[in-house]
């Protein structure tokens, strides 16, 4: 045997006694922890499994809760999410307490869903953005039911640059803000969701709606705050003036021009009358004339019988009533004195120029002219030898 083999038997045996060693030593540790690992990654996988296995459980409840909301039994919905939140597994506690606020507000609880709101927002136990989205969905709530200060308490922390929800909460303040009366502030917020370009499309929509909104509100109260300038008439003023220029005439001033007009003087030929009296005037002068000319009374012929008896001609031979024995030298009932043809000139030169009355006649002939020229003079007396005997 050379002295190489022995020194290998004799290093093995080395060997093996420190393993030996280090078993005796650490053999029961190693063991221990080898099978508590083996079993932690049991349990750990059976947890898994049951975790997973009481989140669809959960999950269902939420579901079925839902579908009651949907049908409309809003009280039967809350008590379920209530359920949930109490043992619920995963994150469907969180969740139903967001249901628990948004049944709430479908149901017009809004100070109930308020509250609920806020309560999930102040629970530190609730993920950071479930938190966002709760203070987001109060601030949506105060702007019909709060103020503009309480919607800036719940959502202005979110309108930063790097927050996810900067551009709702924007628009949240913008439209209490709004309703407030500070169109300055709503206008701003507005224009920068425009300008950002990467809104949602919802709330671009709604910024360009207001904004234009807003622009024609500026615009029509500019136009109505302006006076009118110098000499300028407005819309009702030359209104006013045209109704007054188209109004009726007043029937008494209309009969006093009548009168003015029937009053003129006109010129006639011969001896007609110089002014003519006014159209009832002349119209009560006819209806005595004709009154008179149909009238038998005697009285009426002898007032238009000359004053005086003109004297007959003398020449040819007449005889006196001492000569010829009592021979009457007196007019016929038919003869018209000169005087009573002036008149009858006056009056037919008056009905020639008076105006028409109410019903369209007229006082006169208009051949008046003619009637004031037809003068019948006296007939010649007769000789004594035709003389009639009385």
């Amino acid at each position: 045997m050379s002295d190489e083999g022995f020194f290998r038997e004799v290093s093995e045996e080395l060997r093996q006694d420190r393993l030996k060693s280090i078993w005796t030593r650490f053999g029961t540790a190693i063991v221990s922890v080898v099978l508590i690992v083996i079993l932690a990654t049991g349990a750990y996988v059976g947890w898994q499994r049951y975790s997973i296995a009481q989140a669809n459980a959960t999950g269902d409840r939420y579901l079925a809760a839902q579908d009651l909301v949907r049908e409309g039994d809003i009280d039967g919905a809350i008590e379920a999410f209530r359920a949930i939140a109490e043992d619920g597994s995963g994150a469907y506690p969180e969740l139903a307490q967001m249901s628990i606020a948004n049944a709430e507000a479908e149901a017009g609880r809004n100070e109930d869903a308020i509250a609920s709101y806020e309560a999930v927002a102040n629970d530190s136990s609730v993920p950071e953005s479930l938190r966002e989205m709760a203070d987001l969905r109060a601030a949506y709530l105060l702007v019909d039911h709060g103020s503009l200060d309480d919607v800036r308490a719940r959502a202005e922390r979110l309108t930063g640059d790097d927050n996810p929800l900067r551009y709702a909460a924007r628009d949240a303040i913008g439209l209490a803000a709004w309703k407030a009366g500070d169109t300055e502030t709503a206008r701003d917020l507005y224009q920068s969701i425009l300008e950002a370009g990467d809104a949602p499309n919802g709330i671009s929509q709604r910024a360009g709606l207001i904004t234009g909104l807003l622009a024609a509100g500026a615009s029509a109260e500019a136009a109505t705050a302006g006076t009118n300038e110098p000499g300028e008439v407005s819309a009702t003023d030359a209104q006013a003036s045209g109704e007054a220029s188209t109004a009726p005439t007043d029937p008494a001033s209309q009969t006093g021009n009548e009168d003015q007009v029937a009053t003129e003087p006109s010129e006639t030929e011969g001896e007609g009358a110089s002014e003519t009296a006014p159209a009832s005037d002349v119209a009560t002068t006819e209806a005595d004339a004709a009154s008179e000319a149909a009238s038998p009374d005697p009285a009426a012929a002898e007032n238009s019988a000359p004053a005086s008896t003109p004297e007959a001609p003398t020449g040819g031979g007449a005889s006196t009533a001492e000569d010829g024995g009592g021979a009457a030298s007196a007019l016929p009932d038919t003869a018209t004195s000169p005087a009573s043809a002036e008149s009858e000139a006056d009056s037919g030169a008056a009905s020639e120029n008076a105006e028409p009355d109410a019903s369209g006649e007229t006082g006169e002939p208009a051949n008046a002219e003619d009637d004031a020229e037809t003068v019948i003079l006296p007939e010649p007396a007769a000789d004594e030898g035709s003389a009639p005997n009385e």
